[in-house]
């Protein structure tokens, strides 16, 4: 008796490429994609609309898919005011959805089992759609042979953009797919702030969101301007659950640059980054045995501080306070079973 395996985004959106042949692939990723699209999967027809007036309702992208609108042909209605390669990304992805009402229907129930629930599953159905319209435009053959085992670095995010017919965000998720330990592709525009990030599946759910601010001295922020290789840098800077990882960055114009994160060094250094020392650690302490020799030797989790170089003192010894002397009136060292200061006895010799 054959095991059914529990369906995954991956394996659903494999199955929903089968039905597109590779001469359609061919011609989605090369002619206008609405022209392909009505050539190819009629009676369909396509609707380019100004982007104000898409109705998205749950669908995550420029466009939407109508098929009980007309009585003779679905539609897909899709945002001509965002660049060219949004606006294919935008109809392969409803191109998906057409065909999960179509001509795969069986894969709905994959849908339900992976959701769990109606508003679950559709949710997922995004997500498919996603990775179908990244895969028809970064097909994996295209990813084997520009990555194929080496580690990601930003020169293969931008080959990847170069041979294939998709988005600079599309290629970020698609290289950020293939990245086998944790690790993300970042996009950064314009300020010091997050562009895009896809992250890899080893990140779990630590997401960067867009237009998050960026370490103001880390290689991120310098990324529009300088090519740098396995810097160290915070990964949801000043977010929640922060991540210390290595950065390569590449500058591609004046306004986009390509940044991946990886916990492994591109450059095959070894794989230590040490963590922002806390604030605690930055004060400068001084030894109260020895007055003027700063206590600058290890450290003592205790009291959060270091020891001291002359005596291996910390902050948790202090010297016994020095009572007053009867003879001076002061609050100087006094010799153990003495009746008066060092001071006062000097003086009366």
């Amino acid at each position: 008796m054959e095991v059914r395996r529990t369906p995954t985004v991956e394996s659903i959106a494999t199955a929903l490429l089968d039905y597109v042949a590779e001469d359609v692939r061919t011609d989605l990723c090369s002619e206008h994609p609405a022209a392909a699209v009505e050539a190819h999967f009629g009676p369909i027809g396509c609707q380019a609309l100004p982007g104000a007036n898409i109705n998205r309702g749950s669908c995550s992208i420029d466009g939407h898919y109508e098929p009980n609108l007309d009585p003779e042909r679905p539609w897909i209605f899709y945002a001509d005011d965002v660049h060219e390669d949004r606006v294919r990304f935008t109809i392969l992805h409803e191109v998906g959805h057409h065909l999960l009402v179509n001509v795969a229907a069986e894969l709905l129930d994959d849908l339900d089992t992976l959701g769990g629930s109606a508003d679950s599953a559709a949710q997922v159905e995004e997500v498919v759609c996603h990775r179908f319209a990244g895969c028809l435009l970064v097909p994996d053959e295209l990813l084997h042979g520009t990555i194929g085992g080496q580690r990601v670095t930003p020169d293969h995010v931008v080959a990847v953009h170069e041979k294939g017919a998709a988005s600079w965000e599309a290629c970020a998720v698609r290289v950020a797919q293939t990245m086998t330990t944790a690790g993300a592709v970042v996009l950064l525009r314009e300020g010091a702030t997050v562009g895009f990030c896809a992250a890899s599946s080893r990140m779990d759910s630590a997401w960067w969101p867009r237009g998050s601010r960026l370490d103001p001295n880390g290689p991120l922020s310098r990324g529009l301007r300088l090519r740098q290789t396995a810097q160290p840098e915070q990964y949801r800077f000043g977010l929640g659950y922060p991540r210390s990882m290595f950065c390569d960055t590449l500058p591609i114009h004046g306004g986009l640059a390509v940044g991946v994160l990886s916990d492994k060094p591109s450059d095959g250094g070894l794989s230590i980054i040490e963590e922002p020392e806390p604030v605690w650690k930055e004060r400068a302490q001084f030894c109260e045995w020895h007055p003027g020799v700063e206590r600058d030797v290890s450290w003592c989790d205790r009291c959060k501080g270091r020891r001291c170089p002359e005596c291996g003192r910390c902050g948790c010894n202090h010297p016994a306070q020095n009572p007053v002397c009867p003879s001076c009136g002061l609050m100087n060292p006094t010799r153990i079973g003495a009746s008066m200061c060092r001071d006062c006895e000097t003086d009366l010799g």
